[in-house]
């Protein structure tokens, strides 16, 4: 190997973890978004049982117009690695360090090393694109295949005899590429148009016409259902006009720094002027094919919008590479190259930091008010029990809302399908009577919660909340203290901090999720809280509950009965008198029967595996010293 190869491959080298360091920082700095809570409910995120069929199944009734493939690919990824948000977006990491690589491979077997070197590392150094380097989203697949595809299709013009197994990469890309997504279809058809454009005619433009062709078939099976999802992409958010799209995509493109394009486009114009690259050509034209049929589709399904502006993002793959040709062909001295890089790479850190970028990335700010909800996830993974509730703090209420048709939230999927448990998010400026309303409601249906908060700048909201759920619960064990997150658990007196659930499931469907007793000797009195989950309304209705204390000899000495829909459910704590009851040892049963006839429900403890329609809940005994 030659010293300058060596040195190319070395540059190479850096520019891959360059790569690998930029899109890792992202892979757990923030909160997932709205289309990555999509990917997430169409993998199968909130129902591990979920089979290609049923991933299928979601996709053609919740989003007909996306195609399968990377949901298929991710919900395979998430056997292996797990359903977290780092897991998933190093998914796209991956097929991002694979792009570029493969990218060099393509600009170096056309172009050269020098020009290959260069259009690696401003692609790699573009903002924009670094975004999807750690979003669970197959933007960073579709330009991986995008490069795949494209090389293969050089490699036939310039072979004279290709092989079945290049032919066979040709078709195979073109194929999966259509069901990553469906720009692949505009991609396809403007590689096509160049192609025509650039290329002689030829028996092999008329092969490559009908691989083309057979890979677009392969597509015919699913296009009813992405056809039944009629593109309306717009329905939030006004589509962009053509005359508007040059602004953000010259910002973009350019890392911001627009200007620098003028030089650049300039001198692109001049080489190509000089001499005759069809590939620099064939780019070109392909750029300019793929923005007219966008901008067409936009104009017919309202498909382009400012927060949308990523359906261009397969443009900057031949875009990367002519700003990279002709900084490369700028000057032959490499200290002006370096320094067109540097101010390339520093326009894109500015470009970043400025937030502009935000408005291209995204349709929903409202994350940047979130609180940073995978912090929760890992900071409580293994600590939280199955009936928690966690109370928290965001500016933003929309964490607690249901996405549309996905039926679940940003704080649905960490604390649920992450954590297993259920939760809400106070607004840290809810007017207070307000506040102590919604909290006291909270309390009513759970009697065990987590108060979280950010102790480093405690919400407005906490010092009132705090004080509502210690007049109720007391506090138990700290899980979480660090300096940005605490959250301590509390508990109703009567369950305490060291309560195992003791559930008991009926064959109704009722269930009582969890119950604990305390038997207070000095103020003769049982507390019995039961925690109930009810399957119908209806049945609130149907059923009472008795509590009995049953003496020795299996006599009933002490009752009370309650109706459902009084006040027990979905949580209570019910008081039953101790005094005056004779010497014995004694028993305390629950029972759930029918208001109308009176009959019993049958029902199995799953912490004694006893079942019966009188269940103990606490044995005592009182002792002759007691009653006198």
């Amino acid at each position: 190997m030659q010293v300058s190869e060596i040195k190319y491959l070395f540059a190479m080298v850096l520019i891959l973890l360059f790569a690998s360091a930029i899109g890792g920082m992202g892979l757990n700095a923030d909160v997932i978004w709205g289309d990555e809570l999509a990917s997430f409910v169409f993998m199968g995120a909130f129902d591990t049982t979920f089979s290609p069929s049923q991933i299928l199944n979601t996709i053609a009734t919740l989003a007909p117009d996306h195609v399968p493939l990377y949901y298929l690919l991710g919900a395979g990824w998430s056997q292996l690695v797990g359903w977290s948000q780092l897991a998933l977006r190093y998914l796209s990491l991956l097929a991002g360090v694979a792009m570029i690589a493969w990218l060099y491979r393509l600009v170096c077997d056309d172009i050269g090393r020098r020009n290959a070197i260069v259009a690696a590392f401003v692609l790699t150094s573009n903002t924009y694109v670094m975004i999807f380097f750690h979003e669970v989203r197959n933007y960073t697949f579709i330009l991986l295949l995008v490069v795949v595809h494209t090389w293969c299709y050089r490699r036939l013009i310039r072979s004279n005899n290709p092989s079945s197994l290049l032919w066979g990469c040709f078709i195979a890309s073109a194929a999966v590429l259509l069901y990553m997504h469906f720009l692949g279809l505009f991609f396809l058809v403007a590689l096509g148009a160049s192609h025509l454009l650039v290329e002689r005619w030829s028996s092999r433009t008329r092969s490559m016409l009908v691989g083309w062709a057979v890979a677009m078939g392969s597509l015919l099976p699913y296009l009813p259902t992405i056809l039944a999802g009629g593109f309306k992409y717009g329905e939030t958010e006004s589509a962009i006009l053509a005359t508007e799209l040059a602004e953000p995509l010259v910002g973009l493109l350019s890392n911001g720094l627009g200007i620098l394009l003028i030089p650049l486009v300039l001198n692109l114009a001049y080489q190509i002027s000089r001499r005759r690259n069809t590939m620099i050509l064939s780019l070109v034209s392909l750029a300019l094919i793929y923005v007219t049929l966008l901008i067409v589709a936009s104009w017919m399904f309202e498909l382009i919008t400012l927060s949308r502006m990523r359906y261009f993002l397969i443009l900057w793959f031949p875009s990367m590479i002519l700003i990279a040709f002709s900084i490369s062909e700028f000057s032959h001295s490499s200290k002006i190259v370096i320094i067109l890089l540097t101010v390339w790479a520093l326009a894109g850190l500015q470009f970043e930091r400025s937030g502009q970028i935000r408005q291209y990335a995204t349709h929903d700010k409202r994350i940047l008010q979130y609180p940073p909800l995978h912090f929760y996830e890992t900071s409580l993974l293994g600590k939280v029990r199955p009936e928690d509730f966690l109370v928290g703090f965001s500016e933003s209420l929309s964490v607690n809302e249901n996405k549309g048709r996905l039926g679940v939230g940003i704080a649905d999927y960490y604390l649920g399908a992450q954590l297993g448990i259920d939760g809400v998010f106070l607004h840290t400026n809810l007017k207070r009577y307000r506040l102590e309303e919604d909290v006291r409601s909270i309390l009513e249906a759970r009697p065990l919660v987590l108060l979280a908060h950010d102790p480093s700048k405690a919400p407005l909201n906490y010092a009132k909340t705090l004080a509502v759920v210690q007049s109720v619960f007391a506090p138990c064990d700290l899980l979480v203290d660090e300096p940005t997150l605490l959250i301590r658990r509390y508990a109703h007196a009567v369950m305490g901090c060291n309560h195992e659930a003791a559930p008991i499931e009926y064959e109704n469907g009722i269930r009582v999720v969890d119950r604990a007793l305390r038997l207070d000797a000095d103020a003769e009195r049982i507390e019995a809280l039961t925690w109930w989950h009810v399957p119908d309304e209806a049945m609130l209705d149907e059923y009472n509950i008795s509590l009995q204390i049953i003496s020795s000899e299996g006599k009933n000495v002490r009752q009370t009965d309650h109706h459902l829909y009084n006040n027990i459910v979905p949580w209570s704590v019910i008081d039953l008198s101790t005094a005056e009851l004779p010497a014995d040892d004694y028993a305390l049963v629950l029972i759930l029967y029918r208001r109308d006839t009176g009959s019993k429900v049958v029902g199995v403890d799953e912490s004694t595996d006893e079942f019966g329609s009188m269940l103990p809940l606490l044995g005592f005994t009182r002792r002759l010293e007691d009653v006198e």
